[in-house]
C-alpha cells in the first residue's frame, strides 16, 4: 500500500513539474517570402526586418513584450525560418535555438516533410517540457505548413504533426 503510495505520488509530482514547465507565452510566426529552397526574396527580407523594428527586436516600435520583458528563447527549423528571426535574435543580443532541416537538391518531399514533422515534434516536446521556459516567452518561427494545416494533418492522422495539435491549440476558443 505504501510503495503505491509513493509511486502516485512520484508520478503526479513529475506530471505537475512538466505542467510548471510551459512557457507563459508562445510567439509562432511563419516564415517570410522566399526566393527558393534556402534563402528569403528580397520581400521576406524586408518582412525580417520590419518585425524586428516594430514587433519582436529590443525597443520594438509596436513590441509584443511588456516594458521590462524579453523572449527567453528564439526557435526556428529552416533556413527561411532562421532568416527570418535574424534581425529580431540579433537586437536582443541572442543565440536561435535551430531544429534545423536543410533543404537537399536530392532529397524527395515526403522525406523532407517526414523530417519537418519529427523536428517539429521534438522542438514542441522540449517547449512545453524544458523547466529552463517555466512563464517565458519564447519565439517560434516556423514552416507555415507545420503551424497548422489540415491537409498534412489528415496525412498523418493520428500523429501529431503540427504545431497546433503539439501545442493542443486546436482546443481553445476561436483558433482555427
Amino acid at each position: 500500500m505504501l510503495t503505491r503510495f509513493i509511486v502516485a505520488a512520484v508520478l503526479v509530482t513529475a506530471s505537475m513539474t512538466i505542467a510548471l514547465a510551459a512557457p507563459a507565452r508562445i510567439i509562432i510566426l511563419r516564415h517570410g517570402e522566399k526566393a527558393n529552397k534556402w534563402k528569403l526574396c528580397d520581400t521576406g527580407e524586408q518582412r525580417a526586418n520590419a518585425l524586428a523594428a516594430n514587433y519582436l527586436g529590443r525597443g520594438a516600435a509596436k513590441s509584443l513584450f511588456a516594458s521590462g520583458d524579453e523572449p527567453a528563447f528564439f526557435f526556428a527549423i529552416t533556413l527561411h525560418t532562421l532568416e527570418l528571426a535574424s534581425p529580431a535574435v540579433a537586437s536582443w543580443n541572442k543565440p536561435v535555438i535551430l531544429y534545423s532541416v536543410v533543404p537537399e537538391a536530392d532529397r524527395d518531399k515526403d522525406t523532407q516533410t517526414k523530417e519537418l514533422n519529427q523536428r517539429t515534434q521534438q522542438a514542441a516536446s522540449n517547449i512545453m517540457t524544458n523547466p529552463a521556459l517555466a512563464g517565458k516567452t519564447v519565439v517560434m518561427v516556423w514552416e507555415h505548413k507545420h503551424i497548422a494545416n489540415a491537409k498534412l494533418e489528415a496525412k498523418f492522422e493520428g500523429e501529431a504533426v503540427t504545431l497546433r495539435k503539439l501545442l493542443k491549440l486546436d482546443i481553445l476558443p476561436g483558433v482555427p
